[in-house]
Formats: structure tokens, sequence, C-alpha cells
């Protein structure tokens, strides 16, 4: 009789065991970048902050807002690499990219592309997995809606899109020369838009008013595409 209660006992705490999420490791997968990754605008515009992609794909958040690599190469041994993680999501670009009142960017394109470079080279020597992600394409309209002082510092480079997209252009470099996953969410954010054009950009529902970050809409769209990828 005993025995028997022994055993039912047994069955009860595996049923319970089972119905209990497995828990991964603390620190398996780090999201590295900047605003639109720690999630600005949900602070900015009251979003549910849940919505972040980091939350949706289990990431540490590993953002801080107005960094570019040359700030993210300071704190990348303390905010990743001692962290132990399985695998990495890098999104810098946006920051680097934006121009100073004397036309310079943040950060020049080839010091850019050295520090992803590094980055990425320190993460495969230890066998981490690394997906490089592109950035948004910015809605120009709100954007110089936001800021019509820059306005006249993107004339010449094509507007703030195209510029930003040439930083793309040496995230989607590095991955390829490196051997890495892209994770291009510049051209996902275009084709669901159904195009690069302002109106339609905004109608896709992917922005925040600013024009510069992913709106939860978005921030789905990155998680959707940072948990296949994961899972491959």
């Amino acid at each position: 009789m005993v025995k028997k209660h022994i055993i039912r006992i047994i069955a009860a705490l595996t049923l319970i065991s089972a119905a209990l999420p497995a828990s991964a490791s603390a620190s398996s997968f780090i999201g590295f970048g900047d605003s639109n990754t720690e999630g600005l605008s949900f602070k900015s515009y009251g979003y549910d902050l849940d919505l972040r992609w980091v939350v949706r794909t289990g990431a540490i958040n590993a953002g801080i807002s107005g960094n570019h690599t040359d700030q993210a190469i300071k704190r990348f041994n303390a905010d990743v690499l001692s962290k132990n993680p399985d695998s990495v999501a890098i999104m810098f670009g946006i920051n680097d990219g934006l121009l100073y009142d004397n036309g310079k960017p943040m950060v020049e394109k080839t010091k850019f592309e050295r520090n992803l470079t590094y980055m990425v080279r320190e993460l495969k020597s230890r066998k981490i997995k690394v997906l490089l992600m592109t950035n948004i394409p910015v809605q120009q309209t709100l954007y110089y809606n936001m800021y019509p002082e820059k306005k006249h510092l993107y004339a010449e480079k094509g507007g703030i899109r195209l510029w930003m997209n040439s930083y793309n252009a040496i995230i989607r470099k590095v991955a390829k020369a490196e051997g890495v996953q892209l994770v291009d969410h510049y051209a996902n954010a275009i084709h669901k838009a159904g195009g690069a054009q302002d109106g339609k950009l905004w109608a896709s529902g992917l922005y925040d008013r600013s024009g510069l970050h992913w709106s939860p809409r978005g921030h789905g769209m990155i998680a959707y595409s940072i948990n296949y990828y994961l899972a491959r």
C-alpha cells in the first residue's frame, strides 16, 4: 500500500515537472545594440515592454540608447563575453551613421567595419553563434519633422535612409566575409511595406513616431526572424 502511494507521488511530481517551462541558461542569448535593442520607443510612447524583441526572444538586453560601435567595443567584454553566451545578436549602425553638424559621422565607415569585424571574430573564436542584423529603413518625413535642422546634412547623400543603408551594406559585407548569419531587417521591412517610400513605410505599422525606431509590430518582425535563425 505504501509502495503504491509513493508511486502515485512520483507520478504526480513528474507531471508537475513536465508542465513547468524548461529553464534556459540566463546567459544563453544576448541582444547587443543601441536604442532599438534597449527599447527606447517603448518607454517614450508607453508601449508594452513585454513586446520588445529582446523579451520575445528571451535575450539578455544589452542595448544602450545612443550607443555606437566605438562605445560598444568598450563594454563588449563586460556586457557580452563575460556572460559566456551561446548566441549573440548584434544591431548597431544607426548612431554610427548619424552626422554631426560638420557633416562627419559619429563613426566613420572604415572604423565601423573594423569594430564589427572585431566583435564577430571574438565571438567566433569562442564558438558563439552570431546574428548580424541590419537597421531600420529610416522614415525620412518623420525624422526630418523631428530634426528639421539635420535635413540639409543628408541632402548630398541622397537622404538619411540611403545614407544609413550604406552602413547596412557594411553589416552585410562583414556577415558575408566572416561567414555568420545575416538578419536583414532593412530588406524585410521594405518587403512588408511594399516599397521604400515614406508613405508605405509608415502604413506598415513598423515604426514609432520618430521614424528612427521600431514599433511593437516592428519588434515582432525582428523577434520572428531571430527565433527562426536561432532554431536553425
